[in-house]
């Protein structure tokens, strides 16, 4: 139940849904010539102007991105977790491994296992929605491990996760770090911030790897991108994850509202 109803929180959080959701309510209104319905159609125009053509998903953004902004390679990690969102299961049905616009923690990975030869290399992802046709994520990226020359012997699949919470308790369930031990977590630099509360919160010592810049960092603060697809989409981004934060820290899944 209660993943339902963050699915359903999360589907509501991102600004384009709102919008849309306001301008259909705003023509069914019209219909039954409600006069409210015009001024909804306005204000929907209006939000989807200002999410479109303004700074307003780069400021939203950046903050998130630089909250840890440098790769830092510590002397040695017991383990290197990589957080799942990559895999394209849209033509997952391909006989092949594609990933999507936020593919870059399953990249770093070969870079990093060799870095780190004697690390453990763990992927944490479930499936939020089954299907018989597409392969689960984490037998794609144990795939794709393998691919990168990996063994076998040293990758960490829990593969029964839905959210990031689930990724940091699941995770601990399954490894039991040891006390003193060291990790170092892997997930798009937007999301860091909320991986790094949850991923402490449960118990590991972890060190952020961010990849996967959206911006250029404070330089862009006030610089829209120049297309306003890529403007919506940065708003919707930078919005769940800011609601994200907010409900970890209200449900107590992180220590703090914004990790350092």
């Amino acid at each position: 139940m209660y993943f339902v109803v963050s699915k359903t929180l999360g589907f509501f959080s991102a600004p384009t849904n709102l919008i849309v959701c306001m301008a259909l309510l705003s023509l069914v209104l019209l219909c039954f010539r409600r006069p409210i319905g015009l001024k909804l159609g306005i204000a929907a125009m209006i939000a989807l102007v200002l999410a479109g053509l303004s700074p307003l998903g780069n400021m939203l953004l950046t903050p998130l991105e630089q909250r840890f902004p440098g790769l830092r390679y510590p002397d040695q990690v017991d383990g290197v977790i990589v957080l799942g969102g990559s895999y394209d299961r849209v033509r997952g049905y391909l006989s092949t491994i594609l990933l999507d616009d936020n593919s870059h923690p399953m990249i770093v990975v070969a870079g990093l296992a060799q870095r780190y030869p004697n690390a453990k290399i763990v992927f944490s992802g479930g499936t939020a929605f089954p299907d018989e046709f597409v392969p689960p994520e984490a037998t794609m990226a144990k795939q794709l491990f393998t691919s990168f020359g990996i063994q076998p012997e040293r990758l960490v699949i829990e593969d029964q996760s839905r959210n990031t919470e689930e990724n940091a308790r699941l995770t601990f369930g399954m490894i039991a770090p040891k006390p003193g031990s060291h990790w170092l977590l892997v997930t798009n630099a937007y999301h860091m911030p909320r991986a790094v509360g949850a991923f402490r919160n449960a118990g590991f010592d972890v060190t952020a790897f961010p990849v996967g810049w959206r911006t250029n960092g404070w330089r862009d603060f006030f610089w829209p991108s120049p297309f306003v697809t890529e403007n919506l989409r940065r708003v919707d981004v930078a919005m769940r994850e800011w609601f994200g934060l907010a409900v970890y820290r209200l449900l107590g899944y992180s220590k703090s509202f914004f990790p350092v």
